[in-house]
């Protein structure tokens, strides 16, 4: 994974310099800005996303439940005169319940993942456009005044605030994914949910919470989006999911699971993030974008295929090696009772 991650940084740094050598204005403090705070929306859901990803599962459903939470935040403001802060706080909370419900029938009842988030995209989707009458909720003057908005959109000279929050999620993710045990549960969960339960992992826990964890994110890039705007708009997030999937796919987390990690989600979130900006600077028609997103996602798919089956290919080759070579295959032997002890050692440390 070192060696993919500095690689996809390379490639992020070449685009990043080819825009800006043939984009007018997109080496700017302000352009480089406003993109950082466009991916910071990506990210925050993105660095959710690659957990349920690692787990070995997909959620086609967060561009729908941002467009749905905005609606209950705009709601709560205007119709209900909520404070900002509480509105935010509840629909974080509208996210997460949606989350569970996600989780809740992926885990209990056996649903595929693609299948259940798919349904759920149009659902959502749709109960916004019917909860609003496909018409916007604008902020009234009372809740312009509150600190939230200043949280979400305000700017510490020319530096959008909001850039804040996406870096307290990555670094929160990050160190969750590669320091905790729960984050460990999440790699054997999707790498190998067989082995995982044998060690006494509740492989169901743990894609629960990681649907959970998804949906909180979409409730909070909701209420920071909303409040930014000042506004809830149920068509928001439309295509959201595209961008999303595209950045945790490029940022090299594996499409089977138990693979990936948030520092690719952050490299892949600011290569999509930056795509469109530099080809509209470019004069290319602002409809090309989701061409360019899509030829990006079929050509890494592609290869992460392609390396898998070499890595197979590799494996099977040593493993003929070894049952030819009967030093060979001792020392295999010596090896694996090794990483088995300190593999059982590991799951009684992480119960």
């Amino acid at each position: 994974m070192r060696g993919r991650e500095g690689t996809l940084t390379l490639v992020a740094l070449v685009l990043f310099v080819f825009f800006a050598i043939t984009a007018d204005n997109f080496f700017t403090l302000s352009n480089v800005y406003d993109m950082a705070r466009t991916s910071t929306y990506l990210l925050i859901v993105g660095v959710a996303l690659t957990f349920v990803f690692i787990a070995g599962e997909i959620d086609l459903s967060v561009g729908s439940l941002f467009g749905l939470c905005a609606v209950v935040m705009g709601l709560l403001i205007v119709k209900l005169g909520l404070d900002p802060w509480l509105a935010a706080f509840m629909t974080v909370g509208a996210g997460l319940l949606v989350g569970c419900i996600n989780g809740g029938i992926v885990t209990n009842v056996g649903v595929p993942s693609f299948i259940v988030t798919l349904g759920m995209y149009s659902l959502l989707r749709g109960a916004a456009l019917v909860i609003t009458g496909g018409l916007p909720l604008v902020f009234g003057a009372d809740a312009l005044q509150s600190s939230f908005i200043d949280l979400a959109s305000g700017r510490i000279g020319d530096f959008p605030v909001v850039i804040l929050w996406g870096v307290a999620v990555v670094v929160l993710g990050g160190c969750v994914l590669k320091l905790t045990i729960f984050g460990s549960h999440v790699y054997a969960t999707g790498g190998n949910a067989g082995s995982a339960k044998a060690a006494g992992i509740s492989t169901n826990r743990v894609k629960f919470a990681c649907f959970a964890i998804t949906g909180a994110a979409c409730g909070l890039v909701a209420a920071l989006q909303t409040a930014l705007l000042s506004e809830a708009n149920p068509t928001t997030g439309s295509g959201f999911e595209l961008q999303v999937i595209a950045a945790v796919i490029i940022g090299g987390v594996s499409l089977t699971g138990g693979g990936g990690s948030v520092y690719g989600t952050v490299v892949g979130a600011a290569i999509v993030g930056m795509l469109p900006n530099g080809l509209v600077l470019m004069g290319v028609e602002a409809n090309w974008n989701q061409f360019f997103i899509g030829l990006i996602i079929v050509a890494v798919g592609t290869l992460e295929v392609a390396l898998s089956r070499r890595r197979r290919s590799r494996r099977s080759e040593r493993a003929s090696g070894s049952a030819t070579d009967p030093l060979r295959d001792r020392g295999a032997d010596g090896d694996g009772g090794e990483h088995a002890a300190a593999g059982a050692a590991g799951a009684a440390r992480g119960q």
